[in-house]
């Protein structure tokens, strides 16, 4: 792949970057039974933060039903899902609804370092880890990426009220070998991301509008990475004596965002419609940055390692999105056969030009030096997803789904990263649902198959961190050595489980 950016790399001068469930509506208002059943779901909303939500920016889908369809979801919105995919959809349910959903995900992330035209001096000693080496994931099981919603009409004649919380549809934490080929670009990041909600919907029989109102909570976001404590001299691409491991902790209040979404049916075999993040959630999060001794490093005492009145502050943006999508449903008089979806999604990614770091606090390793704010390049790309599934109907109790999509990269090639490896990628899903009585069950199991990369050192933007003494000041003349040089590989499962039950 080309990038219209891509610069040269050369160990001579060059310019220096910064890296771093349905139920009959009646006349009467809910049970004593449904707000409590409502208010344990609630309760459990707010502990969401405690269960580590999924962090990290999102691959596939919440909910079992839209993930089982390879996420072409925005028409069909049937269920309490609703409340992410389509608000509008959520005026399809009459009563009162309660929704457990949980994702697990496996994510095999992998890297293989390049060899750089940098020499390694002196040479690496016998025994030393090779840092030319496959270095993968180490914590891929993902288990804590869920979602709970609760919706009623309170008696009330067309409308649907609903609140709720769950996560991004993501991988939450990964970590990597310190010795290992990818220790200056991550050795690891764990992240957790909330979206508190509260959603109201307004329809009829063959049409719906509806608005999702949401606090966005990064409470707590951690990333490590190797740095070359050196006050200055030859650069070394592998390993430095005055290798130390950097640490930001950061959190952020809650911000707002809100999604809007519609549908329509036309006829009855046809249905369209429309929704999207109307505006970005912007993350303002504050925290502080630790230094740690390496194994097999200079070992640094706790004097040298302190890092006086710091403090790490650091915007991260969720961006607008926007989803369009049409479905054909099958009919055999009211009751409806299967179905056939077909969804386009934008994201606007790239609003995410730079990881602005901005430190504080001065860096005692030698003498004190005054902790360098960091620019970390993204220039991320506006990316678009085509999703198409459906679901068929068995019996009066089990329907069958399936799907896939495909959506263009985030990332470019040369910005290519074990953080948030965005790249071009086709999903593909299959799904079980089954319905005893007011209980809705749904299962879905997904893959998404990413492409490899091999990023050359000639083209490579993610560059190695030496605070102390930047480069080319520092370093002889020389422009930094680009660390994400080498072979991506990745791939996610994901299996999702969801329970409903209509009052």
């Amino acid at each position: 792949m080309n990038d219209p950016q891509r610069p040269s790399f050369s160990p001579m001068r060059t310019r220096a970057h910064g890296p771093l469930g349905l139920a009959h509506r009646g006349g009467r208002g809910p049970s004593s039974t449904t707000i409590v059943a409502m208010g344990v779901v609630v309760g459990l909303a707010l502990l969401a933060p405690n269960l580590g939500f999924a962090g990290g920016f999102e691959f596939g889908v919440n909910g079992s039903r839209a993930t089982s369809r390879g996420g072409a979801f925005t028409v069909r919105a049937d269920d309490l899902t609703a409340i992410d995919h389509n608000p509008g959809g959520l005026s399809r349910l009459h009563g009162t609804h309660l929704t457990l959903s949980h994702n697990t995900v496996y994510a095999d992330v992998s890297f293989t370092r390049a060899e750089s035209v940098v020499p390694q001096s002196p040479s690496l000693e016998s025994g030393s880890p090779n840092p030319l080496a496959k270095t993968s994931n180490e914590t891929p099981l993902f288990a804590l990426g869920g979602m709970f919603v609760a919706a009623t009409d309170f008696g009330l004649h067309d409308f649907t009220f609903a609140v709720g919380a769950y996560g991004p549809s993501a991988m939450g934490k990964q970590r990597y070998d310190v010795k290992g080929g990818a220790r200056w670009m991550l050795t690891d990041i764990e992240a957790i991301i909330v979206y508190y909600s509260a959603a109201i919907a307004y329809g009829r029989e063959t049409w719906g509008v509806g608005v999702t109102l949401q606090l966005a909570h990064q409470s707590a976001t951690s990333l490590s990475l190797v740095v070359d404590g050196t006050t200055g001299g030859d650069q070394l691409p592998y390993s430095s004596p005055t290798d130390v491991l950097a640490t930001i902790d950061l959190s952020a209040p809650p911000t707002f965002t809100a999604i809007v979404g519609a549908w329509w049916r036309p006829i009855d075999a046809i249905e369209v419609a429309v929704s999207g993040r109307v505006m970005p959630a912007r993350m303002n999060a504050v925290g502080d940055v630790t230094l740690s001794n390496t194994p097999g490093g200079a070992q640094f005492n706790d004097k040298q390692l302190e890092v006086e009145n710091s403090s790490a502050a650091l915007t991260l943006v969720i961006p607008p999105t926007a989803k369009a999508g049409v479905r054909y449903r099958h009919m055999q008089g009211k009751t409806e056969v299967f179905d056939v979806e077909l969804n386009v999604v934008y994201e606007a990614w790239s609003m995410l030009k730079s990881y602005d770091v901005n430190l504080e606090g001065d860096i005692k390793l030698f003498a004190s030096h005054k902790a360098p704010d960091i620019k970390i390049e993204k220039n991320w790309q506006d990316t678009v997803a085509v999703r198409l599934g459906g679901s068929a109907r068995l019996n009066e109790m089990l329907s069958f789904s399936a799907g896939g999509f495909y959506e263009t990269a985030a990332v470019p090639v040369n910005y290519s990263h074990l953080d948030f490896p965005s790249f071009a990628r086709i999903g593909l899903a299959v799904g079980v649902q089954a319905k005893v009585g007011a209980l809705d069950l749904s299962m879905a199991l997904g893959h998404i198959f990413q492409e490899t990369r091999i990023v050359d050192e000639a083209y490579g933007q993610v560059f190695q961190q030496r605070p102390i003494a930047d480069c080319p000041e520092h370093c002889d003349g020389f422009d930094r050595v680009p660390v994400n040089a080498g072979k991506f590989e990745s791939g996610f499962s994901t299996l999702s489980v969801s329970a409903s039950y209509a009052f």
